[in-house]
């Protein structure tokens, strides 16, 4: 195929995706927002968004594999090289600009926001045009800003304005590090989860042998975590499961229970047993209360030793298993396996990482492949996977684990795959008993 065949498939793929993206944001009866709306649409807090989530991975892998085709190399890698959208995003969500900004719809100038925000006027005009070329913010007039649709999103009691914050300090600085890190002779050979570019980065801070998951014990970090479930669409799984059909649910590893809430408010014949640590579950009473009495229990636990909610009909592990090696994630799926009954089943919630070559599938593959002449994966499309692999990477020593990956696993701890469900950014794997 060539270049030119190339651009217009591409081309068709854009148009075809953009039209479908408008369609989905107009069947709540709501014209599409405009970048300068201050409003926000039903389907931006809509649960099931699975429809416009593919729709938008196709759209961003087919626009930038265009640009890459079209755009000289170095062009591309300079872009790509020098891109501080991240810091500026940054500044803007510990300096509140976007606080400022709302309360001046028709924008502000940079003199007078800077009074406010404490950035010198001729930095905060820097850092606002780099956030603005970017549909962040927009430039009303010269050096005078506004929020839009984007910038609302950074106001500090915005939960993913929490998620930036955390984002953008504790993910670059471990970036920074990798360059050395991975050529360091103690650490670059590690597969341990003590021995992180966490951990090389913080070597010298007193933080030597604490894990990421130890110290994030003691960062606040729920805010961010309910936006990042919210971002990569958890509550999906609610409308593709069969949930109706379930009278028992433990939710492994149930932390403050926000799933299990959901699931309760939909499914009045269920009841939720919630397993998590002491400490855990400790915090999730006060967040719960006496909401749902008498359909949730919690029960106390480590699921690295034994489970001891026996035969649910499901046992559900949402973002688990990617925290944890494979020895340690085998050790985790053994436990649930014991603890299920002959007609038990298993979901499994978690990224799922795509080949970048085609493949022929199987009948278990169960995801979605992109269409000729993009990358079988969507490429850019689904970038945030592969950062978030690569962050797994950095912050656990661990990985995001592949379709094939994730049937062995369950396999060595007695499971059988049964079915993979799509969920564009993320998947349910359901596992029955292999031998019953």
């Amino acid at each position: 195929m060539s270049a030119r065949d190339h651009v217009d498939s591409l081309l068709a793929i854009i148009k075809e995706a953009a039209h479908s993206a408008l369609d989905e944001y107009e069947k709540y009866g709501t014209p599409t927002p405009t970048l300068d709306s201050l409003d926000s649409h039903p389907l931006d807090i809509a649960d099931d968004k699975l429809k416009l989530k593919k729709i938008v991975s196709k759209l961003e892998g087919a626009c930038d594999q265009l640009c890459t085709i079209l755009a000289p190399p170095s062009h591309t890698i300079m872009n790509r090289s020098q891109d501080f959208g991240w810091a500026c995003l940054r500044v803007a969500v510990r300096q509140k600009f976007a606080d400022e900004l709302a309360k001046h719809p028709d924008g502000l100038h940079v003199d007078a926001l800077s009074k406010k925000v404490g950035v010198h006027p001729m930095k905060l005009a820097s850092i606002l045009r780099v956030l603005a070329a970017k549909h962040c913010f927009r430039e009303v007039s010269p050096d005078t800003f506004a929020n839009n649709r984007l910038s609302i999103n950074l106001i500090s009691d915005h939960s993913v304005s929490a998620l930036v914050d955390f984002i953008t300090e504790e993910g670059q600085r471990s970036a920074l590090a990798l360059s050395d890190y991975v050529v360091d002779p103690q650490f670059g050979q590690s597969l341990s989860m003590s021995e992180t570019v966490f951990q090389y980065r913080n070597r010298d801070e007193g933080l030597q042998g604490l894990t990421f998951y130890q110290w994030l014990q003691l960062s606040v970090m729920m805010k961010a975590m309910v936006s990042m479930n919210s971002v990569i669409g958890s509550l999906t799984a609610l409308h593709v499961y069969s949930w109706s059909s379930l009278q028992s649910v433990c939710d492994v590893g149930s932390g403050m229970g926000g799933f299990s809430r959901s699931l309760l408010k939909m499914c009045p014949s269920i009841h939720v047993t919630q397993f998590d640590l002491p400490e855990t579950l400790a915090l999730a009473k006060q967040h719960w209360k006496d909401d749902f009495a008498g359909r949730v229990t919690f029960v106390e636990g480590d699921f690295f030793d034994k489970i001891p909610v026996q035969n649910c009909d499901l046992y559900y592990l949402r973002n688990i298993l990617h925290n944890w090696t494979d020895e340690k994630a085998l050790i985790i799926l053994k436990s649930v396996r014991e603890a299920m009954g002959p007609h038990s089943r298993t979901l499994v919630h978690d990224h799922v990482l795509r080949h970048m070559f085609p493949t022929s599938g199987s009948s278990t593959d169960g995801l979605d492949m992109a269409p000729k002449p993009m990358l079988p994966n969507y490429g850019a499309g689904q970038i945030r996977l592969y950062h978030q692999d690569l962050t797994m990477m950095m912050s656990y020593n661990t990985r995001e684990r592949t379709t094939t990956e994730m049937i062995n696993i369950g396999k060595e701890a007695g499971l059988r795959v049964l079915k993979v469900f799509d969920l564009a950014e993320m998947c349910l794997v359901e596992f029955e008993v292999a031998e019953k």
